[in-house]
């Protein structure tokens, strides 16, 4: 759910380790806080659309596969696997030694037991049946061996199982919490739950039997660190403020301004933590006018100055994001960066080509005001930052935009109903076939409320064709349509800015961009 920003994003997993392994013996009873930037939803990975949880669910909740920051797949639960000739069934080998944090055993019928909570319309899941796709049955085949099954060719499975929104939940819990199971997360993963205080603290501390790192991590055996306690702090000033005073060791999503400096200073480490996926982008809603014609979803593209905006809302300590893919994916097309330069010229002769006219500094057509409605969570620092900076430069062109800042519930209740013209959001992914849940008819993230049939044809033949080299040729070409269409407005590559303590070693991150705390250490 980037890597192209710098070199610094290039750093990889086992680099980062491998720093934590030259440092002093580790204090084995070391307890730190993390500074985190947004409230948590819920700590059940199936039910969970929030990137920020991913962070928190990967240190708790094992998946089948690990997943590389280069999108190496690797052994965790699952010890290997292979794919059937006709690409419809994935089998697995599972570990023998592996326990849920409660105490019931990991097998087969777990694997089961989750794929049917997950798919369990009950369940109301998000993420987690997104990345399963097509396949959405798991059978046992042995007490550690089982299949999951799929009912069309689904390539990017593999990589997706790596998730975290895909960990593996104790299915003895899933029954005992029910609609309680966010409060009280039960997985497999390095760390169990210890407490939470809504909008103030999670609280985790070491799995003592935990033996299945990771290969890549470059730690074996429980974690170092005894307890991590993620402090929500929200504001981020004050989140600065209390990591800069030595309250916590860790801070995620430093504001751009203060990442500028603190990262020349020699008692920080800055870890700029790439988010893989679509990046920062806007759904542009293809249902409501004026956004329903397209000469006024392409002028909105020439209008907007990428560079501006992340420096109006980022102190341009992150880079724009000029495609519909992060420059690290699988599939990224390079060509499509010039496609809509900006050119506050060409966005308005693309509106006067569309049948627009301008009265009085603004633009009409059939006498209704092109008017923009631009929408953003309130909750969050980022969004309204970057909805005010697109508001800007679109008045600058005589585009009537309004932001509204909403709570999250009506924030999602407006994309889902098509009440925005565009709004900022995130959306990770490991694989280009996550374009697709926001731009197929019928998927909850299709907040453009665009459907055309033949993407819906190039996403099947993305999703089924078994060679890289194919599958590239046809995600690109799939890229474009979306670009000449201008449902997306891609704003800035996806970061999360991650500022460490000097003495705080080890930290790394699963591929996506999930902070891991695993092969953490603690200096004394």
């Amino acid at each position: 759910m980037k890597t192209g920003i710098s070199g610094l994003l290039l750093v990889g997993l086992s680099t980062l380790a491998i720093s934590g392994a030259q440092a002093q013996a580790p204090n084995k009873n070391a307890k730190i806080t993390v500074g985190w930037a947004e409230p948590i939803d819920t700590l059940n990975p199936a039910t969970t659309g929030a990137r920020n949880q991913g962070p928190l669910l990967v240190n708790i909740f094992d998946t089948l596969v690990w997943l590389t920051p280069d999108f190496k797949v690797e052994p965790l639960l699952a010890t290997k696997w292979s794919v059937s000739a006709d690409g419809l069934t994935y089998s697995f080998t599972l570990r023998e030694d592996v326990k849920f944090h409660d105490g019931t055993a990991f097998d087969a019928e777990s694997v089961v037991e989750n794929i049917k909570y997950i798919t369990n319309k009950d369940t109301a899941a998000k993420v987690s049946i997104a990345l399963l796709g097509p396949c959405k049955e798991a059978v046992a085949t042995g007490k550690f061996t089982v299949d999951i099954k799929c009912a069309t060719p689904y390539a990017p499975l593999l990589r997706q199982l790596g998730v975290p929104y895909l960990g593996m939940q104790s299915p003895a819990a899933i029954v005992k919490y029910g609609k309680d199971l966010g409060l009280n997360p039960v997985g497999t993963g390095p760390y169990s739950f210890v407490s939470y205080e809504p909008n103030q603290s999670l609280v985790v501390k070491r799995n003592e039997a935990y033996n299945w790192n990771p290969p890549s991590v470059g730690h074996k055996g429980p974690p170092n660190i005894a307890e991590v306690k993620f402090q929500i702090v929200t504001n981020p000033q004050a989140r600065v403020s209390q990591f800069q005073a030595g309250q916590s060791q860790m801070m995620q999503q430093t504001p751009g301004v203060h990442w500028n400096a603190m990262q020349k200073m020699d008692r920080f480490t800055a870890i700029p933590v790439p988010i893989t996926g679509l990046g920062i982008f806007a759904p542009v809603n293809a249902k409501k006018f004026p956004t329903d014609d397209v000469a006024v979803r392409r002028a909105i593209q020439y209008a907007i100055d990428k560079k501006g905006v992340v420096q109006l809302a980022e102190a341009g300590a992150i880079q724009p994001s000029l495609t519909p893919l992060q420059p690290s994916m699988f599939g990224y097309d390079k060509s499509l960066e010039t496609m809509y330069p900006y050119d506050p010229a060409k966005a308005e002769a693309t509106l006067k080509e569309g049948g627009w006219t301008k009265k009085d500094g603004f633009w009409e057509k059939d006498g209704k005001r092109l008017s923009l409605t631009l929408t953003a969570i309130s909750t969050s620092t980022s969004y309204p930052l970057l909805a005010q900076a697109i508001q800007n430069y679109l008045q600058k062109v005589g585009m009537e935009a309004n932001v509204q800042l909403l709570a999250s519930p009506a924030w999602l209740a407006a994309n889902i109903n098509g009440d925005m013209s565009l709004t900022p959001l995130q959306y990770i992914g490991v694989d280009p076939d996550a374009l697709s849940g926001w731009f197929t008819a019928g998927q909850y993230f299709n907040w453009s409320h665009y459907s055309n049939p033949k993407l819906d044809a190039l996403f099947k033949q993305g999703r089924e064709e078994g060679d890289s080299t194919k599958r590239v040729a046809i995600y690109q070409e799939l890229q474009k349509l979306l670009m000449d269409e201008a449902v997306m407005l891609p704003i800035r590559q996806n970061v999360d800015l991650v500022m460490t303590s000097k003495k705080l070693t080890g930290v790394t991150y699963s591929g996506g961009g999930f902070e891991y705390l695993g092969a953490a250490s603690l200096a004394d």
